[in-house]
């Protein structure tokens, strides 16, 4: 494994690659509130095993990337898509097949739109399509778990903590048991390696391009949905909408998957993103 700081447009970025520079590069994109460990090592192993090289970061706000103050962050979704894109040249890559989970999905959608010959392949994991309105919205009883952010003291880390192991039960699927235990040590971890970790809350005020700005529809790029049917967050309509909208995209459903990378679910997940991203292989700068 090697760890790199890259330089952006004005953010510092803190990245990690594994596996060998001449197998196609897979750029992990991770969700809201959620650093790079929310890609765990041994899932982000099983794709180098088998021949990818694989790149996960921080997103702006999270573990060793830029942080700004708490309601002092103006950037956007595409401008966490450009974040992507510095990864990329900063591992001199021409181009990546990119695979986005939740809020990454969004930031990966917007990158294939923005900068479409960057993008060989797309992989959008329990997410929302871009420019498609009206979809359901999250379960009621995780709109009840949210509404707990109100109350947050996020300057009180353990009260930070206490919310990320909560919200990851209530995102949790229906069909494998949730580990509380090893989600709480990926949290400690997670909030040990980000020092400004109160700027998490900026991820709730990412502005998010219009429908008019922004539409799954103009995607281009080879695309495949991954998507829980258990997913409180983003119900499965989410994934038929965009299964609907692209061009081509392929829906691969969880059965009784939710908002998370459940391990047993791995091998299924990885099996899937090793066929799609086995179209093209691409090369360096």
């Amino acid at each position: 494994m090697e760890e790199r700081i890259i330089d952006g447009e004005g953010v510092r970025i803190r990245t990690q690659a594994f596996g060998h520079l001449d197998d196609p590069p897979v750029l992990l994109i991770a969700g809201a509130f959620a650093s790079m460990v929310w890609w765990p090592e041994d899932f982000v192993e099983l794709l180098s095993s088998g021949g990818r090289y694989v790149i996960r970061y921080d997103n702006r706000d999270t573990g060793g990337s830029t942080a700004y103050a708490p309601g002092t962050a103006k950037y956007t979704i595409g401008d966490m898509a450009k974040d992507a894109m510095a990864v990329l040249s900063g591992y001199n890559l021409q181009a990546g097949h990119l695979v986005g989970m939740s809020m990454g999905g969004v930031i990966a959608q917007m990158a294939a739109l923005i900068r479409p010959h960057r993008v060989r392949t797309l992989t959008v994991i329990n997410s929302t399509p871009l420019g498609v309105e009206w979809l359901p919205p999250p379960r009621e009883d995780y709109r009840q778990h949210m509404a707990a952010l109100g109350h947050l003291d996020w300057n009180d880390r353990d009260q930070v903590a206490d919310f990320l192991a909560r919200d990851a039960a209530a995102a949790a699927g229906s069909r494998h048991p949730h580990d509380a235990d090893a989600t709480r040590r990926l949290i400690e971890r997670d909030l040990a390696n980000s020092p400004s970790f109160s700027s998490l809350q900026n991820h709730l005020a990412v502005a998010a391009p219009s429908p008019v700005q922004a539409r799954a529809a103009d995607i281009q790029v080879p695309t495949l949905i991954v998507h829980g049917t258990a997913d409180p967050v983003f119900p499965i309509a989410h994934a038929d909408a965009m299964a609907t909208a692209v061009k081509g995209a392929r829906l691969v459903a969880i059965e009784g998957g939710g908002h998370d990378l459940h391990r047993e679910d791995w091998p299924q997940i990885v099996r899937e993103i090793m066929l799609h991203t086995s179209i093209i292989h691409v090369g360096r700068l």
